[in-house]
């Protein structure tokens, strides 16, 4: 009876032990028939990839021109609107005349007085002098007639310049624009008197804004970028107005025209100047505006898009599939990235390597996947 007993039990035993290992080989199966997963890879090579900056700034007018009064009185008539176009030139405001006109002609009667005294000591002049070479006449009296002569003469020159100046005090009661440019408000209002103080001299601001500067600080490091791979001495720019999604982008092409020796010190930026074409005004100056600015397309890099780049506790890296067709990690240094670009530092992959640039969510180190190879991931996407 016992050794029945024990006979049941081994035979449960091995019946058991049969059905675990049933169980851990159907698992092993399972695991070996797990499907591989497809991923798109690039293998790197160093390519010639369009290179923009971007950076934020504010405009500025090539020329801000205050318009003064250079005669007193009072402002009589405006011959423009505020906003208006004007050129070099065109009358803008008047200024009462009456008292220059005044002045002007008492300065022209003084001239045709002296005129009319010079003719009759000349005349008296050419009567002596006979008589002197007669000796019916003093060598004094002559002289004096040719010193009356010469007093009248020099008279006569200061009327000339008095008149000029007069002139051109009356010229100035007509005030002109001195350049081209939009005009603002007028700063004084009709019927006040203009030109008594240093308040009442300014009457309006023409600004240029054709061409029109554009101010931005780009900092040390992205300085020593711009001066590593540009490929212009003043590289080009492309500026333009922050728009919603529904609406669009005026583009305002031009060059850097300007960059400063020196850094600012309390942050670490430099002045650099853009000068872009708005002939039609349309950009007006003292606007926030966004800045491209093109770096090269003619240096070969390391270039990937910005989603083909992890963040983990080492720094920044990379899925790449080694020569074992499974998933590896590894660390990238970027020299410089924007929103469709990342360049990637020399050092940190080589000719060839496979990396993974179709989403990478489920990916792991040492999953194995099926390849599919692609083109670069950003020359479609850089401009």
């Amino acid at each position: 009876m016992v050794l029945k007993k024990t006979s049941m039990l081994i035979l449960v035993f091995i019946l058991f032990f049969s059905l675990g290992c049933e169980k851990k080989e159907e698992q092993k199966v399972v695991q070996k028939e797990k499907p591989k997963v497809n991923v798109e890879v690039y293998s790197v090579k160093k390519e010639k990839i369009p290179i923009w900056v971007d950076f934020s700034g504010k405009t500025e007018a090539s020329k801000d021109v205050s318009v003064v009064a250079r005669a007193q009185g009072n402002l009589e008539k405006r011959f423009f609107e505020p906003g208006d176009y004007v050129k070099k030139g065109d009358a803008l405001f008047k200024i009462e005349d009456s008292e220059y006109v005044a002045i002007l002609d008492q300065h022209k009667a003084s001239k045709r007085k002296n005129e009319a005294s010079l003719k009759l000591a000349m005349s008296t002049y050419e009567r002596y002098k006979p008589l002197v070479e007669k000796e019916l006449a003093t060598r004094a009296k002559l002289d004096e007639l040719v010193a009356d002569t010469e007093q009248i003469e020099a008279l006569i020159k200061a009327d000339e310049a008095t008149i000029r100046q007069a002139k051109l005090n009356l010229d100035y009661t007509v005030v002109k624009a001195t350049t081209d440019g939009v005009i603002g408000r007028n700063l004084i209002d009709i019927g006040n008197m203009v030109g008594t103080s240093s308040e009442s001299l300014k009457l309006a601001v023409i600004v240029q804004a054709d061409p029109l500067y554009v101010n931005f600080t780009p900092s040390e490091h992205d300085l020593s970028l711009i001066n590593k791979y540009k490929s212009a001495k003043n590289p080009k720019v492309e500026v333009s107005i922050p728009a919603r999604s529904d609406e669009e982008v005026k583009i305002y092409k031009g060059e850097v025209d300007f960059i400063d020796n020196q850094t600012d010190e309390s942050t670490g930026t430099i002045s650099m100047r853009a000068i872009v074409q708005n002939p039609k005004n349309t950009l007006l100056p003292g606007s926030f505006v966004e800045i491209k600015l093109f770096i090269t397309d003619q240096i070969p890099v390391f270039a990937l898009s910005p989603s083909n780049i992890m963040e983990g506790q080492l720094g920044s890296f990379v899925f790449v599939v080694n020569a074992e067709g499974k998933v590896e990690t590894k660390q990238v240094k970027t020299e410089y990235g924007n929103k469709n670009v990342l360049i990637i530092a020399d050092d940190s992959l080589k000719e060839g390597d496979k990396v993974i640039v179709s989403p990478t969510r489920k990916l792991r180190n040492g999953m194995e996947v099926i390849l599919k190879e692609v083109n670069s991931p950003v020359l479609k996407q850089a401009k």
